[in-house]
């Protein structure tokens, strides 16, 4: 009776914080459909792993001083000395995430292939180096205040980018390293997530830089061969939440949105010039990939054990207890014990609401 009390004292102080904002629901908070609430209660049920969010993502970069140089002076980020890393490199900072730029091996073609410019390759198509498009690639997006400061940067170090094929408010570009990145304000996604952490807006003046306010990383994309399969190993496997019901219906290529916490997981069913093979990667934590914060990676290592799929411990610079495995794509998937996060409670009578945040 007293958690039934308290669980409805706190819905109803997450409504009292929305009502007493606006008379209406902020416009970036969505209620979740009765089938989003089957799908995460089936998959949660499965596998019963607590997601905290992407706390941070890797990437791999020929030079990782030149690589810091481009962040901090031409995309205005600000250098993180103090994060730890278990490999030679730098870090940037977004708000509450941090970007990973590691000067390890990289078997990824970096030049783009100018006859990839299409939207929605033909069925066989293979890519021989990255798509004009970075949306069409994978890529991780990230907020900003604005676009016009960081058009205006980019255009001055001649660095090419090109505009959301949908007309949507987002900016695609690459570092020389074929690295993939969306920037686009906070409209820009408020349709694409059924809840926008707060600190994923460009409203704090701790993010300022000398060029831009960034604000955080809404969603990472990743490239597949075979979108069920994907949803197989996702889903069905790691227990996250298919939000697919918010996935635009005009995206002309197979995918899935998929809720992995606070963030999300966009799959994108294209042809990937990258090495599919996990023989042909780098290995454990060697490697471009998504971290996720898990409550527990007991979960995590049963769910993998079960499908067969295999992995590996790690143990992080900072000491924590990470888990490495592979998509059956061979992206580098990476998640960390953080027994302190507080898992988002889906509440069947309104928005799902991050408690953490309800003070």
């Amino acid at each position: 009776m007293l958690r039934t009390a308290l669980t409805s004292v706190l819905l109803a102080t997450a409504s009292a914080l929305r009502v007493g904002v606006a008379a209406k629901p902020p416009p970036f908070v969505r209620s979740p459909s009765p089938l989003a609430f089957a799908t995460a209660t089936a998959t949660t049920a499965a596998t019963a792993i607590e997601y905290g969010g992407i706390p941070s993502v890797r990437v791999l970069v020929g030079d990782a001083s030149a690589a810091l140089k481009y962040y901090t002076e031409v995309l205005g980020m600000v250098a993180e000395p103090s994060a730890p890393l278990d490999a030679p490199g730098a870090c940037v900072r977004i708000g509450a995430q941090v970007i990973e730029l590691v000067e390890l091996p990289n078997p990824d073609p970096v030049g783009v292939d100018p006859s990839y410019n299409m939207s929605a390759p033909p069925p066989g198509y293979v890519a021989e180096g990255r798509p004009v498009h970075a949306g069409r690639d994978r890529h991780v997006a990230i907020t900003l205040d604005a676009l016009a400061p960081l058009k205006a940067s980019l255009e001055a170090a001649g660095v090419p980018y090109t505009m959301s094929f949908s007309g949507r408010q987002a900016l695609f570009c690459r570092d020389e390293y074929g690295n993939g990145w969306e920037f686009g304000p906070p409209t820009t996604y408020e349709n694409a997530t059924r809840l926008f952490p707060p600190y994923l807006r460009a409203d704090d003046p701790a993010t300022a830089s000398p060029i831009l306010r960034w604000g955080g990383i809404p969603h990472v994309g990743i490239l597949v061969s075979d979108n069920e399969k994907a949803r197989d190993f996702y889903c069905g496997v790691l227990g996250m939440v298919d939000e697919n019901d918010l996935r635009p219906t005009k995206l002309p290529f197979p995918g899935l949105f998929l809720r992995c916490g606070e963030q999300q997981v966009h799959i994108l069913e294209l042809p990937n010039p990258d090495p599919d093979a996990a023989a042909d990667r780098p290995g454990a934590g060697k490697d471009r990939c998504t971290a996720y914060t898990v409550k527990d990676l007991g979960p995590v290592r049963a769910a993998l054990d079960a499908a067969g799929i295999a992995h590996e411990d790690l143990t992080r610079a900072d000491g924590a207890k990470a888990l490495s495995c592979r998509d059956p794509d061979a992206n580098e998937q990476i998640f960390i014990e953080d027994k302190e996060i507080q898992p988002i409670m889906e509440a069947k009578t309104g928005p799902m609401v991050p408690w953490t945040r309800l003070w």
